[in-house]
């Protein structure tokens, strides 16, 4: 195999990122307003009022009418069976977090796996600098920079689910052949409140009807 000289992967590199960058920009007139569902919350999650905020809580305890939590996660009242759809998340300066999509009536119980098997798709980030999806066998992702805000985007009807950077427009992972099969929702998981690294909460970006 030829050596690629230094030159010419500067240019497969910046070729690539254009091309990100314009994918980003053509999936974003998807754009939907997701909001949390309190009623999915893992009992050491704190949801605000107006849905768009999740973190972990000191004190937790079961709340009434609270349904099956998801995972130590919580899911977006966001359900969909067509389509497409792309949603932005704040994740900030955390220093852990898990983010994707869910099977409506996946595993929520904690015994189960962050697989597509189980009906998650879901990629992860651990404190210091480990980025990973969870496939049936997980796969370790390289990122040059720190996302400080993620887009995820969903195409039902072409089985995928893409994960993008969108502090500097690239590209993280995508999910390909998903078996959906019924409902999906969007999953969030901020990390349960271990330490202060985990005590930022994530923060699902309001859309204003100008932008849909």
């Amino acid at each position: 195999m030829r050596n690629i000289t230094a030159p010419v992967l500067t240019s497969i590199r910046t070729q690539l990122e254009n091309l990100h960058s314009i994918e980003i920009r053509r999936i974003q007139r998807f754009l939907v307003d997701v909001i949390l569902d309190e009623k999915t919350a893992h009992p050491a999650l704190e949801v605000s009022q107006d849905g768009k905020t999740v973190r972990g809580k000191a004190n937790s305890h079961d709340s009434p009418g609270r349904s099956r939590p998801f995972m130590s996660g919580v899911l977006g009242k966001l359900q969909i069976t067509t389509g497409k759809a792309f949603w932005l998340v704040e994740v900030g300066q955390k220093m852990g977090w898990k983010l994707g999509v869910v099977r409506e009536n996946a595993n929520r119980t904690g015994k189960g796996s962050y697989k597509p098997s189980e009906g998650y798709w879901v990629i992860v980030f651990c404190d210091p600098n480990t980025y990973g999806a969870f496939e049936e066998n997980p796969v370790h992702l390289h990122l040059s920079t720190k996302p400080k805000k993620v887009g995820v985007f969903v195409d039902y009807e072409n089985a995928l689910i893409s994960f993008y950077n969108m502090d500097d427009l690239s590209h993280i992972y995508t999910f390909t052949q998903c078996r959906f099969n019924e409902t999906i929702r969007p999953y969030f998981n901020p990390h349960l409140n271990i330490d202060v690294n985990h005590s930022d909460p994530m923060i699902i970006s309001s859309v204003n009807p100008t932008d849909i």
